[in-house]
């Protein structure tokens, strides 16, 4: 079986990626920086045959996922508040995982001193965070407390002072493996970060055995430069040692890529080899429909289902990182179908009070760039458009491509929003405000007025105006002229903290919480003090999506007044 880490040949045919919708890396000026931290950052890799993943023998028996989710809980509640150290050096859990793993997730509780600081400053704006957690400063050590709980629910006599200070280090990661054999299922590997390799067994062994379960005997165990690898077998856990040593994650060329696109990883990362992941678990594939194409009907065949997906997901990669006025989930998405697309940003050139806004930059050049592979692979599309076209009298993907535009600006202003007047949109206002070829538009709105008569239907009172670079559509008279009007969204300290890159981003997607905060405490009827002050901590959510040649960079941004 191909191995996650070697590329794979893309087909010629263009697939689409994702239209763009929605994420990329802080704008400028931000304080999470756009480089990685050292201490989280992925090794350098060797090219040619040294950069090889390492193929792992072993011998596949029933996965003790219960006793390796203890062993995981015992360090992962310390999450995010683990604040002993302000140093992330030292080596990562992908340091010590094989090669040729095909999904990896990992919780760094020492990761930049920037980030720890970042997270704890932005959490203290939700008293519900202080209120479930009882922090209040970044000094406090949650480890202790779940320990407590822990031995306190299992009848356990575990004392985190003695049994799990001395060895439990700040980070853990768990990697996914291929099966061993075609057809199998996937191995599973834990690391856990300790100092101490025998304290660390006799804890995980006494936690494991804790009720007479028996499952500490079966897990494997081995040590690797300061981690603990737990799995479910001895074999397994010395085959997954000795090909760490020999070739690790951080030397398969598909992860370094990703996470370097990625930037920094912050509290926690992931990351998903798409195609290696397909293989694993293509024997599922036909409840869902895929495969059909070998039999005859219009269904895509496994193998044009695996070619979509290494062109569209040949790498996933994800992290959770911190800034004192937003937290943000960043994604990359890497595949041969992503085209660069012209650049300049989208324009969000609407009234600054706006409380919803869509905005796409290119959004028509992107579908004529997809359209090809857009029909391929969807069952008989060629025959659909072609039905369209000769019934509508319409010119695909053109005409869609003209209404979509050159800057595409979908807003709405809840302000006045009434719940009771459902007959007057509820009191709120919205409106599409579009640039695209005004000759093109107007040769089309004349068509589909044509079609409407034909249909015995009026457009008339329809409120669109045509413009000299393009159209606006609005619920109202009065809010297309203030769409046309413009505004200062784009350059509000609001809309630039919650869409990461909003100089570049292709796609956006805002909302200002602020806007439509008394109606949000009004709907959620009685709330405590905690409840109301968090609800009211909520600034905006914002966002962002931006097209490279060969990867889209994601961004979700949760931001705090």
């Amino acid at each position: 079986m191909e191995q996650p880490g070697s590329p794979t040949g893309p087909g010629d045919g263009q697939v689409p990626g994702p239209v763009p919708p929605v994420p990329p890396p802080p704008p400028p000026g931000t304080p999470v920086g756009s480089e990685p931290d050292p201490g989280t950052r992925p090794l350098a890799y060797p090219v040619g045959a040294e950069a090889e993943p390492a193929v792992v023998p072993r011998k596949r028996r029933g996965l003790l996922a219960g006793g390796i989710a203890a062993a995981v809980l015992l360090i992962v509640p310390a999450g995010v508040f683990a604040w002993q150290a302000l140093d992330g050096g030292g080596p990562q859990p992908h340091d010590v995982l094989p090669a040729d793993s095909i999904g990896y997730v990992r919780l760094d509780l020492d990761p930049s001193a920037g980030q720890k600081i970042e997270a704890f400053r932005f959490l203290r704006n939700f008293p519900l965070f202080t209120e479930a957690t009882g922090i209040t400063d970044e000094d406090v050590d949650l480890r202790e407390r779940f320990v407590e709980e822990l031995a306190s629910a299992t009848g356990c006599d575990i004392d985190f002072a003695t049994d799990v200070e001395p060895w439990a280090g700040e980070r853990i990661g768990a990697a996914m493996t291929p099966p061993a054999d075609e057809g199998g299922e996937p191995g599973y590997v834990v690391a856990l970060q300790t100092g101490d390799e025998d304290a660390a067994t006799a804890a995980i062994d006494r936690i494991l055995g804790c009720g007479g379960s028996g499952a500490e005997e079966g897990l494997g165990r081995a040590y690797v430069d300061g981690y603990l690898l737990l799995t479910e077998s001895q074999d397994d856990a010395d085959a997954y040692a000795d090909a760490a040593a020999e070739s690790s994650l951080a030397d398969n060329p598909e992860f370094v890529a990703a996470m370097d696109h990625l930037g920094e990883q912050g509290i926690a990362s992931a990351w998903l080899a798409g195609g290696a992941v397909f293989d694993t678990f293509d024997g599922s594939a036909g409840s869902f429909g895929i495969g059909a194409g070998a039999s005859g009907n219009d269904l895509p065949s496994l193998e044009e289902a695996r070619e979509l997906i290494d062109e569209t997901y040949r790498s996933v990669a994800l992290s959770v990182r911190f800034d004192d006025r937003y937290a943000e989930l960043a994604g990359v998405v890497t595949g041969s179908s992503y085209q660069a697309l012209s650049g300049g940003g989208v324009s969000a050139d609407v009234p600054e009070d706006t409380t919803f806004f869509l905005g796409a930059r290119d959004a028509g050049q992107y579908l004529r760039d997809n359209w090809a592979a857009t029909l391929e692979s969807i069952p008989d599309g060629d025959q659909m458009v072609a039905s369209l076209e000769a019934e509508l009298g319409l010119t695909l993907p053109d005409d869609l491509a003209t209404v979509f535009g050159e800057d595409l600006m979908i807003a709405a202003d809840a302000s006045g929003l009434d719940p009771a007047d459902p007959d007057g949109f509820f009191g709120i206002e919205a409106g599409a405000r579009v640039v695209t070829d005004p000759g093109a538009f107007t040769d089309l709105w004349e068509r589909i007025q044509s079609l409407a008569a034909d249909a015995g239907t009026s457009l008339d009172g329809l409120p669109l105006e045509t413009t000299d670079d393009g159209y606006v559509l609005a619920t109202s008279e009065d809010y297309a002229a203030r769409l046309l009007d413009g505004g200062g969204l784009g350059d509000s300290d609001a809309y630039r903290t919650a869409v990461s890159g909003a100089d570049e981003a292709d796609s956006v997607l805002y909302v200002n919480v602020d806007s439509v905060e008394q109606h949000l405490l009004d709907a959620a009827g009685d709330l405590t003090d905690a409840q109301t002050e968090s609800i009211r901590a909520l600034q905006a959510i914002g966002m962002s999506a931006q097209v490279e040649d060969g990867r889209m960079e994601l961004s979700l941004r949760v931001t705090t007044d």
